[in-house]
């Protein structure tokens, strides 16, 4: 099915936090001499204050800027491609679900129930996401990166991608003694290789995003009072527009034909951008509204007390399509109390307990934080000994998940977190 002008442009609103439809609307009003921005009130200071965002949370405090929005470049990208309707809207959700540093980190096998397809059409909507600029955009992690950046320089067998595969660890420590020794090679060949590889980018989406930061302007706010959720759009900064002639007066111009459908193609893209916003406004109150009422808990409790809820449940509880919540969800932000916090914190995947009971990644990414936090600093846990202590908990997870929830709540390894007494 094709997609009118009208549609893709309801999907691309959908899509935009306020900072950028802000931006994107006043493109239009340039444009468009019918069209007229109105605000209820002056947007205040006090929105854009960034209160209790913690950097050890998951995700990061930049905010896009439109012009430079690596999503918006890919998905142009994408347009490109000679790609059946599965594989974009597959595209389509893994790009809304990169994370800052242009790396994928939701499961395969996840994107694949959310989406009602196998795991094997994700992985190779990967592959091609894989060969999209920047270099190194859509990894799974830095080793991937740095294998993909080598792979367009031809330097598949080449000693700096041997180090990459094999000896991340080493590299990430700088020891070109060890590396040499592993690879039977000398330490002037060594560091060379290990040079030539700093100078590639293990964090892609770097190069797109602003270099200024901005604060962060919450898109919904939500109180709790009496027990009862209130939620409610940052009317502050999301615009109200309407239409106006100014020309209803000026009858040599009404009476010209050019002049008419001028004005009457104007009236028309404008009252389409309206509906579109309204729909725009509805969609998010009414996600965020499921959300926030699944996800109570987290009002008295914080991170420790968010459940299990994928983006495939909010679609079906709402008879809404995953890829409608992955949109509304993304780069979206939502003031509760005074935290401001991505919406999609509130999101988690799950994972089921020996009891039965099921507990959301996010939990367990935050007693992780918690164990790190309460270590003896002289001699900091392994990611075996937090699994250990994860098990005792009923929670059975492998080594490896420990080091990669680890690694995405901004958590050093064991080496770099000892401190001498």
């Amino acid at each position: 099915m094709s997609l009118t002008p009208q549609m893709r442009q309801s999907i691309q609103l959908l899509g935009m936090p306020t900072k950028e439809l802000n931006e994107y609307i006043d493109t239009l009003i340039e444009k468009n001499p019918v069209l007229q921005k109105i605000f209820d009130n002056k947007a205040s200071s006090k929105s854009t204050i960034r209160t209790n965002i913690s950097t050890s949370i998951d995700y990061n405090e930049e905010t896009l800027a439109h012009s430079e929005n690596p999503r918006v470049s890919l998905l142009s990208q994408l347009a490109m491609l000679n790609l059946d309707k599965k594989a974009l809207e597959i595209a389509e959700y893994l790009i809304y679900e990169l994370d800052d540093n242009g790396y994928i980190q939701i499961n395969t096998e996840e994107v694949a129930r959310d989406l009602f397809v196998s795991a094997d059409q994700v992985e190779e909507v990967i592959s091609v996401i894989q060969t999209l600029d920047p270099p190194g955009i859509g990894a799974r992690d830095v080793r991937e990166c740095l294998q993909i950046q080598l792979k367009r320089m031809n330097k598949e067998k080449s000693l700096e991608y041997t180090i990459v595969t094999e000896l991340i660890t080493e590299l990430a420590k700088n020891d070109v003694e060890k590396i040499s020794h592993a690879l039977d090679t000398d330490q002037a060949k060594a560091l060379a290789a290990i040079n030539n590889i700093k100078r590639l980018n293990p964090r892609p989406a770097s190069t797109v995003l602003t270099k200024k930061e901005e604060p962060v302007i919450p898109d919904l706010i939500a109180s709790r009072k009496n027990n009862k959720i209130r939620l409610e759009l940052n009317r502050e900064w999301i615009p109200h527009l309407r239409l106006y002639n100014p020309y209803e007066n000026k009858l040599d111009i009404v009476k010209d034909p050019k002049a008419r459908e001028f004005l009457k193609k104007n009236m028309d893209e404008g009252k389409q951008l309206i509906s579109n916003l309204k729909r725009r406004e509805e969609t998010m109150c009414r996600v965020a509204d499921y959300i926030l009422q699944f996800q109570k808990h987290y009002f008295e409790n914080g991170l420790s007390q968010i459940k299990s809820l994928t983006i495939k449940d909010v679609g079906e509880a709402l008879n809404l399509h995953p890829s409608t919540i992955s949109r509304t969800v993304s780069n979206k932000y939502i003031q509760i109390n005074d935290k401001v916090v991505p919406l999609k914190v509130l999101l988690s995947h799950g994972i089921k307990k020996e009891n039965g009971e099921i507990t959301s990644k996010t939990s367990i990414k935050n007693r992780i934080r918690e164990l790190v936090y309460n270590e003896d600093k002289s001699r900091p846990l392994s990611d075996n000994k937090i699994k250990d202590g994860l098990e005792i908990e009923g929670i059975n997870i492998k080594r490896r998940t420990v080091a990669k929830y680890r690694e995405s709540i901004r958590i050093l390894p064991t080496h770099l977190r000892r401190r001498k007494q």
